[in-house]
């Protein structure tokens, strides 16, 4: 299913397929390879997101979080974007309550849309 909801944000696709398949101009290998890009990156952003909530470093999360933000909507990845930007815009405030929540919301929606595109590459393979 092409949906997240959670209580704290409104349902929304994990995956703008349409914008994917644009970014990929309809590549089939092409977003294979984007895919294992965009998720070997996720995760070392993620690392680096992590370790800067435990040190309270307000301008690491600002930076982890506005690039996986950026790189999610450049490829239609869509699911983790409000948390997010909920990290963002709250480090850019210089507040981090709250922080390991956003954290753990933007790992359950990244792994939604791994699934959701492993899925989704399965029953569309490359010629």
């Amino acid at each position: 299913m092409n949906t997240l909801h959670s209580d704290s944000a409104p349902v929304a696709p994990l995956v703008d397929l349409e914008q994917l398949q644009s970014a990929c101009d309809g590549d089939a290998q092409l977003l294979r390879d984007l895919m294992d890009l965009y998720f070997t990156q996720a995760a070392e952003i993620m690392t680096g997101l992590g370790r800067a909530i435990q040190e309270g470093d307000v301008a690491g999360v600002d930076h982890f979080s506005h690039k996986l933000a950026g790189s999610s909507l450049a490829c239609g990845l869509s699911a983790p974007v409000h948390a997010l930007r909920q990290l963002e815009h709250n480090a850019k405030d210089g507040r981090l309550q709250g922080a390991p929540d956003w954290f753990t919301q933007v790992g359950a929606q990244l792994e939604a849309v791994r699934l959701f595109m492993r899925d989704y590459l399965q029953q569309h393979p490359v010629p």
